[in-house]
């Protein structure tokens, strides 16, 4: 059942398709970024086995609904005795640019550590990218509602019906 405003002939059912089609985006976009920081730990598991260092760099995905997906980079550090190790990390700094990590910031990590952020990084940057962009279009949406709420074609509770905070309220 489509919901159309006469006086514009406008489409309302367009935000339960734009926010459907956004939500699609994300949930993919996230989907390769978990893939591939599978990927990167699939090749720290396979040096593991092989008897090799595991190194001290590891990567995570960080993912909340409707904003911008984190990948982001960290330092391992072992603390304890020998049978009873935690493990702790501290996230790498990203620096000016907000998607992508300079190789600088490798520098302290071993040779094949700074090989395998340089493999990944790239690909993670146009993810971040991509993450954003999505995320700029959520905003623009959201915008675009208020406007049309302000203007007296949508009405409030219209406006209001995906937005979870004001559920919560």
């Amino acid at each position: 059942m489509e919901k159309v405003c006469k006086a514009m002939d406008f489409n309302l059912d367009w935000f339960d398709q734009m926010e459907q089609i956004l939500e699609e985006q994300e949930a993919l976009i996230t989907q390769e970024a978990q893939t591939m920081v599978d990927n990167f730990w699939a090749q720290i598991k396979e040096r593991k086995q092989a008897g090799e260092n595991e190194g001290r760099l590891g990567v995570r995905v960080i993912d909340r609904a409707g904003y911008k997906i984190q990948i982001v980079w960290y330092r391992k550090r072992w603390v304890g005795p020998k049978d009873d190790k935690k493990l702790f990390s501290k996230a790498i700094p990203k620096g000016r640019n907000r998607n992508k990590y300079p190789m600088q910031r490798f520098s302290g990590f071993t040779e094949w550590e700074q090989e395998l952020a340089e493999m990944f990084e790239d690909d993670f940057a146009r993810l971040r990218e991509v993450s954003g962009a999505v995320s700029d279009q959520r905003k623009a949406m959201d915008k675009a509602k208020k406007a049309y709420e302000a203007m007296g074609y949508i009405e409030t509770a219209l406006a209001d019906a995906d937005d979870p905070e004001m559920e919560e309220a």
